[in-house]
């Protein structure tokens, strides 16, 4: 079920974005969140440093967050950045977009649970009253007189808890490190850190890229060893294949998450 989409984004306003064709002079994007709104990422909003290739920054199919940053209404285009974001609010942007794309389909599967007709009306209601499917589920969860008053029937309220507890994941740990990764591989050191990166993703690591030569690993799993073991193991391999460059790693203390529904679903 698609989320409630806005017309145009907001200066300054952070905002989800595929990457979808590269030029020699920045990317073309699209925004999920503005019904596939195309804007452009100039080069020299990609980075804070100098940049030889493009191409070594973002890639085709890749999803950043960026930041709004130019309007203009003469040639009816928008200019965004992705320097300008800190890793810190990318992350939290792309958490909480896929929070609410999987409440929307919570959401939705609960109408269909409870039989309930004519669901573009009840998901106009959902939207016009809580704003977003993550206020809808927590004043769900915490019910809420807001909740207890809703228009929405009663049948698809009470088969919407239902479905949300049913739904419920298990607890997962997080382990965030800093990595300072380089090469002075001249002639082919691009090809082999795009490799090593690709590695240890593929070990089942989150590779966030913050701003040369740091990259944050994230690793999570029910087991806080197993996820510990992910990041060893990518230790392992990088240093065991870097030929000439520098490797170091360091644990990131994160704060703790909120624990209420939400960070469970």
């Amino acid at each position: 079920m698609p989320m409630e989409q806005k017309s145009v984004p907001r200066e300054k306003e952070l905002v989800i974005a595929n990457i979808a064709k590269i030029t020699k002079f920045g990317a073309y994007c699209k925004l999920p969140e503005y019904g596939e709104l195309e804007v452009f990422l100039p080069i020299r909003e990609v980075s804070s440093g100098w940049i030889k290739n493009i191409r070594e920054f973002i890639h085709e199919g890749q999803r950043v967050v960026v930041e709004v940053v130019l309007f203009d209404k003469d040639k009816n285009t928008i200019d965004v950045s992705l320097k300008r974001v800190p890793a810190a609010k990318a992350k939290a942007k792309i958490r909480d977009y896929n929070l609410e794309k999987r409440l929307a389909g919570l959401f939705a599967q609960a109408v269909k649970v409870s039989k309930e007709e004519n669901k573009d009306a009840l998901i106009a209601t959902a939207l016009a009253e809580f704003k977003t499917y993550t206020e809808l589920v927590y004043n769900a969860t915490e019910n809420t007189q807001l909740y207890a008053d809703s228009k929405l029937p009663k049948s698809l309220k009470e088969t919407l808890i239902k479905v949300l507890e049913l739904n419920r994941k298990k607890k997962r740990y997080v382990v965030s490190y800093i990595m300072r990764l380089y090469t002075y591989n001249t002639m082919g050191g691009a090809t082999e850190l795009r490799k090593l990166l690709g590695d240890v993703k593929g070990v089942g690591i989150e590779v966030s890229y913050i701003g040369a030569p740091r990259y944050r690993l994230v690793s999570e799993d029910v087991d806080y060893t197993k996820a510990e073991d992910k990041i060893r193991a990518a230790e392992t391999m990088i240093r065991e294949r870097l030929t000439k460059g520098v490797f170091e790693i360091e644990k990131e203390k994160l704060k703790k998450a909120k624990e209420d529904i939400l960070a469970e679903i």
